[in-house]
């Protein structure tokens, strides 16, 4: 009689907890087995082919999950017949929202091609949505498009401060020095962004007039700006190896200092990089 109750304790404790837990972790098994053995991997054909026949409001979820396709896996690019596909949706307003277009811009910058390039060049001529023209510039710049120059020019003026922004951060890409006019103009700019861009893109055409705006960077950016700490560091890093581009001897004393005395070991070893790239 003894033995008889340990017994039967044992047999409720299998009963309430492990006969339902070997249950469930066996059904869990047996559903991943059959999600893996039945899911097909994406391609950028079967992701265009969503692009073009699924719900308008989930087209740009796929045009999104294409670009980062083309990213993560270079080798996915098979021929001409990908590209001209996207091409077709980013000239196609009628059908396709400017959410999904922007997005076939971005993917646009995975091909080297020229019909990719004058294809983001008429997004930029035509004065498209201002979210197509605004990855239509980025695109561009990924590209190297320097023959694009002249179509970059006009939306250095654009009333939209986000198209300043990135066509100020693309002529400074693409060193247009034709441009340094413009920029010193946007030294100016109401939108600190845009200053800020401006002068770094001044500073890669070896070009020192965006000086002052680039030592404010220096101080200016914090989280009581709306930055997160490492975002501030990466500001402040960028503003660094722009100072290292113009040979300036305020420039290299600011460089200096902050080699020694930085609490940021990414700043300082940052700086140490850039009084290199100044001798």
């Amino acid at each position: 009689m003894t033995e008889a109750v340990p017994n039967s304790q044992r047999k409720l404790f299998f009963g309430l907890f492990i006969f339902p837990l070997l249950i469930a972790v066996g059904m869990a098994i047996l559903l991943c087995t059959v999600v893996f053995l039945t899911h097909e991997a994406e391609t950028p054909e079967s992701l265009i082919a969503a692009i073009k026949t699924g719900a308008p409001s989930k087209r740009w979820q796929k045009a999104f999950e294409l670009s980062n396709e083309l990213n993560r896996d270079p080798g996915a690019l098979r021929g001409k017949s990908v590209m001209r596909e996207i091409i077709h949706i980013l000239e196609d307003p009628s059908h396709y929202d400017p959410k999904t277009r922007g997005f076939m811009a971005v993917a646009l910058a995975h091909f080297d091609e020229p019909e990719a390039e004058e294809a983001l060049r008429k997004r930029l001529s035509a004065q498209d949505d201002e979210q197509v023209v605004l990855y239509a510039l980025w695109a561009l710049g990924s590209l190297d498009a320097v023959q694009a120059l002249g179509d970059i020019a006009p939306y250095l003026k654009s009333e939209n401060a986000g198209l300043r922004k990135m066509a100020a951060y693309v002529a400074g890409a693409l060193e247009g020095v034709e441009l340094a006019p413009v920029l010193r103009v946007l030294l100016d700019d109401p939108v600190r962004d845009v200053q800020w861009n401006a002068a770094i893109a001044l500073a890669r055409l070896r070009d020192p007039s965006g000086r002052d705006v680039i030592l404010k960077m220096l101080d200016a950016p914090d989280a009581s700006e709306g930055l997160s700490e490492a975002e501030a560091e990466k500001n402040r890093i960028n503003a660094i190896r722009a100072l290292g581009l113009i040979r300036d001897p305020r420039a290299d004393e600011v460089l200096n200092h902050l080699s020694k005395t930085d609490k940021s070991l990414k700043v300082r070893q940052s700086a140490l990089e850039a009084l290199q790239t100044t001798r």
